[in-house]
């Protein structure tokens, strides 16, 4: 992922080599004196690496579960990380539960030290990313004083390292982004009424996955992201209504499928997997899922969303 056009390659070469390994220290000392690239193009990884790699030299790690960790700062959670442990494991439970999945994947959660929490922060409501030997979730240190919060930011994370496990990485981001914010349970009215009354704000599949993949930090499209979360959010909730939440567990295994006949049916027929894969386990095609479910949320009710 190491951008060509940096200001200095080897350094952010060796520096995400590092980073993918979780070998912080290692990782912002390669950058720290090295630039961000021409036109700050690496800005954002440079400020995720340091979040990061400051935590890493203050926290302890305690182990919660076999699959499960929790990375902390002692002196900033102050006796709280029993708690916080109890918390995650729920959480991730839960969402487990839902999907119909068994914890098997190795998974670090970072609380991230409070002296990155800014408004510059790079991801200000957490992340999830694929490092060896384990998935890693990063959340802001501002969610510990907010358990509801806390819980659905590990929802919506763990969300992700089931559908990264389950689909192998071949799920879309609007895919991966409906489990996440389904799960999440962040709906927001406001949204759904601006897609009712505005129809144009309702994206096709290819715009949405553009708007979920190419996030920036210009102020002026942070609220498009926020329309597309809850738009990928608006779609996992109709697919589940359709056959339950645990069929989407299903939806993400199909779209990994590999086997020989499933690889000559998709290509005979033009398919990419998750059109394949919709019309295997739901019976429809991907523009006939977004026209369905847009139809579907403006006959909801408003007042019990």
């Amino acid at each position: 992922m190491a951008n060509p056009h940096a200001a200095d390659t080897p350094h952010w070469e060796a520096a995400f080599e590092h980073y993918y390994q979780d070998r912080m220290d290692a990782a912002f000392f390669e950058i720290e004196d090295h630039g961000v690239g021409e036109g700050a193009e690496l800005l954002r990884w440079y400020r995720v690496i340091e979040a990061e790699a400051v935590t890493r030299q203050k926290s302890e790690t305690i182990e919660v579960t076999s699959w499960l960790s929790l990375e902390f700062v002692p002196e900033q959670l102050m006796g709280l990380e029993s708690e916080m442990a109890q918390r995650t494991l729920e959480s991730c439970d839960e969402v487990a539960k839902r999907i119909g999945w068994t914890h098997s994947v190795k998974t670090l959660l970072s609380i991230l030290a409070e002296e990155t929490d800014a408004p510059w922060a790079a991801n200000p409501y957490g992340y999830c990313v694929s490092k060896e030997p384990y998935e890693k979730i990063c959340l802001p240190n501002y969610l510990v004083d907010d358990p509801v919060e806390f819980c659905q930011a590990v929802a919506h994370e763990y969300a992700h390292v089931i559908s990264t496990d389950v689909a192998d990485e071949y799920a879309p981001r609007w895919v991966e982004e409906a489990v996440s914010v389904l799960v999440e349970r962040r709906f927001d009215r406001g949204t759904w009424s601006t897609f009712c009354n505005n129809p144009g704000t309702w994206l096709a599949e290819r715009d949405l996955e553009a708007v979920l993949t190419d996030r920036t930090d210009e102020e002026g499209k942070k609220d498009d992201i926020w329309r597309a979360y809850q738009q990928a959010g608006w779609i996992g909730r109709y697919l589940a209504s359709l056959r339950g939440e645990s069929t989407l567990g299903e939806f993400l295994r199909e779209i990994a499928n590999e086997s020989p006949a499933v690889n000559l049916i998709r290509s005979i027929k033009g398919r990419d997997r998750t059109d394949y894969a919709l019309k295997h386990v739901y019976g429809l095609s991907k523009k006939m899922l977004f026209d369905t479910a847009y139809h579907w949320i403006c006959e909801l009710d408003g007042d019990n969303l």
